[in-house]
C-alpha cells in the first residue's frame, strides 16, 4: 500500500501492541470454577428410555436437537436433592428466551413413578415446558449415569444408613448435554460460579450458530472491503461505491446480530487456552475491540463526506480507516477460531 495508509496501520499496530503490553502485565487468569469442559471429547449418552412426570415415553430421539442440563435426584432424598432441585427451580427464568431444556433423572426409580414426580415437580413449580422428571429401570438408569455420564451412584446397604445418610450415593454435579446427546460439561451445583458458567455455556450452545453468523459477515465485509480497495485503485468508482454499500450493510448486520447473541448468551464464553496462546487471544481480542469501537464513528464520517460529494475529504479519512477496518474484520474471524474451533489439547479443561 502506499505511504498514505501509514496513519490508519500505525493506529493498528500501536493498538495491538499496547494491548499485548496490557494483557502481559494484567491477571489473564480465568477464576478457578468448580466446573469441567469436555467439550473437546464429549461423552456421547447413545440410547436410553426413561417414562416422564407425566407418564409419557421419553427416549434419546426426543432430547437430541435440545440443549440440556440433567441433574439426578430422587423424591425421598432428604439432603442434596432438595438443594439441587431449589437451584433448577432458581434456572427456570434465567434460561427464559432460549431453548435449553431441565432433566430431572431419578436414582430411586423403584419408589419414584411417574406420580410420584408429578408431585415433586409441583413442590418446586417446574414449567413441564422446561423442566422434565424422568423414571425407568434402575439397572438401565444406572448404566447411563456411571457408563455414560461418568457419575458415581450406587444405593447405600440398609445396615449403613445411619441418621443423615442418603439411601442412595450420588453425584450433586450438574451436566451439560449438547444437541446428539453428548455431554460437554459437569457443574458443581452448590459453586455460584460453576451455575452461572452453567448458565452461559448452556445459553451459547443453544445459539451456537450466531457466533459462525457473525464469524461469516465478518469475512465479507473483509472481502468487501479489498474489492472497493480493488476498484478504486482502477478509479471503477460505481462499482467502489456499490460494493462499500454492502460492506456497510454487512457490517450494520454483524453489529444487529452480535448485540442479540450476546443478549441471549446474557455473558460472555470464556476462552478455554492458557498460557501463551491465552496472552495472544486476548491480546487480539482487547485491540479488536478498541479498534471496532473506533471504525464507528469512522465509518459515519467517510458515509457523510460521500455523500456531500466532498471527495477530497472522503479519500483523506478512508486512507485512515481502511486498515483499521480490515483488521477488525479479519480479527474478528480470527477471534471465532481461537474461542469456538481451535483445539485444546487438554480433554478435560477447567472452564
Amino acid at each position: 500500500m502506499k505511504g498514505t495508509y501509514r496513519v490508519g496501520i500505525l493506529i493498528v499496530v500501536a493498538t495491538l501492541v499496547g494491548s499485548t503490553m496490557l494483557c502481559a502485565v494484567a491477571p489473564t487468569a480465568a477464576k478457578p470454577r468448580a466446573a469441567t469442559d469436555l467439550s473437546e471429547n464429549p461423552f456421547a449418552l447413545e440410547s436410553f428410555r426413561f417414562e416422564n412426570e407425566a407418564g409419557k415415553r421419553v427416549t434419546q430421539d426426543d432430547l437430541t436437537r435440545n440443549v440440556w442440563i440433567a441433574a439426578f435426584i430422587f423424591t425421598r432424598c432428604p439432603l442434596s436433592c432438595p438443594k439441587i432441585s431449589s437451584k433448577l427451580a432458581e434456572l427456570q427464568p434465567r434460561l427464559a428466551g432460549s431453548g435449553v431444556k431441565i432433566v430431572s433423572i431419578s436414582v430411586d426409580p423403584e419408589f419414584d413413578t411417574p406420580k410420584i414426580l408429578a408431585d415433586y415437580a409441583r413442590r418446586f413449580h417446574a414449567d413441564s415446558a422446561r423442566w422434565m422428571f424422568l423414571t425407568g429401570p434402575q439397572r438401565e438408569t444406572y448404566d447411563l449415569i456411571q457408563n455414560r455420564f461418568k457419575l458415581p451412584v450406587q444405593p447405600v446397604p440398609p445396615g449403613d444408613r445411619r441418621e443423615g445418610v442418603e439411601a442412595v450415593s450420588h453425584s450433586a454435579r450438574l451436566a451439560l448435554v449438547d444437541r446428539g446427546n453428548k455431554v460437554i460439561g459437569v457443574f458443581e451445583s452448590d459453586d455460584p460460579d460453576a451455575i452461572d458458567s452453567l448458565v452461559v455455556r448452556a445459553r451459547q450452545r443453544d445459539a451456537s450458530w450466531m457466533p459462525t453468523l457473525n464469524a461469516g459477515l465478518n469475512a465479507t465485509c473483509g472481502i468487501l472491503l479489498l474489492l472497493g480497495w480493488g476498484a478504486i485503485r482502477r478509479r471503477y468508482y460505481r462499482g467502489h461505491a456499490a460494493l462499500m454499500t454492502l460492506c456497510v450493510a454487512a457490517s450494520t448486520l454483524f453489529l444487529g446480530c452480535y448485540l442479540a447473541y450476546h443478549y441471549q448468551v446474557k455473558g460472555s464464553v470464556p476462552f478455554r487456552g492458557a498460557g501463551v496462546i491465552r496472552l495472544v487471544y486476548l491480546s487480539i481480542l482487547l485491540s479488536h475491540t478498541i479498534l471496532a469501537i473506533a471504525v464507528v464513528p469512522l465509518v459515519i464520517i467517510a458515509l457523510r463526506r460521500a455523500i456531500g460529494k466532498r471527495f477530497v475529504e472522503h479519500a483523506r479519512i478512508t486512507k485512515v480507516l481502511f486498515p483499521i477496518w480490515l483488521y477488525v474484520s479479519i480479527t474478528g474471524v480470527v477471534v471465532y477460531w481461537m474461542l469456538y474451533q481451535m483445539p485444546i489439547s487438554a480433554s478435560a479443561t477447567p472452564l
